[in-house]
Order: structure tokens, then sequence, then C-alpha cells
């Protein structure tokens, strides 16, 4: 159930938040844990991000975007750069917005038992990396200070990761640990939270 915001005009409000992942890259295509490793889009990727960068533009009334926060990580500025041109909005960077740190597995195949065991256990923090449970920190902080600074301005746009992406969703609506380690995110896949 969306949550009413009041506004300083007396008036209840909804927001609209906008989710969604970069395009693909090639550590996707090797099937790699890619976190705050730099990846390249591929020509794939790229049309991805053009794909959605036309559709926000041909949506862009019914959307009403008017900020856009980009993780620093290449692969989701390199997106983030088609829909600044399409919307006319300049993307602001956001270091909350960074993929998860998968430490030592980086570059490791993601669907390794081993990579599967620790991924399914929250507060498990990957060795020097992050756990989930610090990813979701980290998504429900920039969730909820968006919601103060925006709640009368207009929706936003993230443009982020995966794992980011899915924590995000765990903010709107319960997952148990089955579900969330079977959600997917794909890429240039466009969620849409109401508040």
């Amino acid at each position: 159930m969306p949550i009413a915001l009041y506004t300083s005009n007396g008036y209840n409000a909804f927001m609209k938040l906008f989710v969604t992942r970069h395009g693909e890259t090639g550590w996707n295509v090797k099937m790699l844990a890619c976190g705050i490793s730099e990846a390249e889009l591929t020509e794939k990727g790229r049309a991805q991000a053009q794909a959605l960068a036309t559709r926000l533009k041909i949506e862009k009334e019914k959307n009403n975007i008017k900020t856009i926060y980009v993780s620093p990580l290449k692969r989701a500025r390199e997106t983030a750069a088609y829909i600044e041109k399409a919307l006319n909005i300049k993307a602001i960077p956001d270091a909350r917005l960074t993929e998860m740190n998968f430490g030592c597995f980086e570059g490791e195949k993601w669907n390794k038992p081993e990579f599967a065991a620790m991924y399914k256990n929250p507060f498990f923090k990957f060795p020097e990396g992050e756990s989930v449970a610090q990813t979701a920190h980290r998504a429900y902080c920039i969730v909820e200070d968006t919601i103060k600074k925006h709640k009368a301005g207009g929706n936003v746009l993230f443009v982020c990761h995966g794992m980011l992406s899915a924590a995000i969703c765990t903010y709107f609506k319960s997952y148990s640990s089955e579900e969330f380690s079977k959600l997917e995110i794909e890429n240039c896949q466009l969620l849409e939270f109401e508040f």
C-alpha cells in the first residue's frame, strides 16, 4: 500500500521512485560477480541503455522524473548518460548506489556453490567485502533520504546495479531468504515504486 506524503500545501501527494540496473557488461556475459570492480558496457548493453532512454523520453510526462541519482561506477554512469540526454537532466552521483562489494569473490563465477552459500546468509560478510545486510542498509538510507528531499518535487530515478536494485525491492516488499536469492533484476529493467 502506498504511503501518503503530506505536502506543505496541505494536500496528500504520492511520489514515485524508478530504479534501473545498468546495461549489459562483459562481466555479465561471463557470469562473473562484478561489485565494485569496473566493467564496460557491451554493444548490447549500450543498445539497452539507448532503448531505455528512448522509452523514458516517450513517457516523460507520465513519469514526471525530475531528479536522477547514479552510482559512480562507470557502467552505471554510461547507462545514465543516455537517459540524461533523453530527459535533459544531469544525474547526481551517489556512492550509496554503488554495487555490493563481493570482496575476494569479485571476478569469480557467481553461480559457484561457495558464492551461493554466502549470498543466502544476509548477515555473512564476503571476505574483504560487504554483507547483503550492509548493502540493504545503504539502499534503505538513500531511499529514505529521497523521500525527505523530493516528496513535493517530482519523481526520482536511480541508475544503479542488480544487487542494489534487489535490496531496494526489499524496502517495499518482504522476501524470504529463498525468494530474495531468486530475485533477478535484468539489465536496464525499469522498476517502479510508489510512496
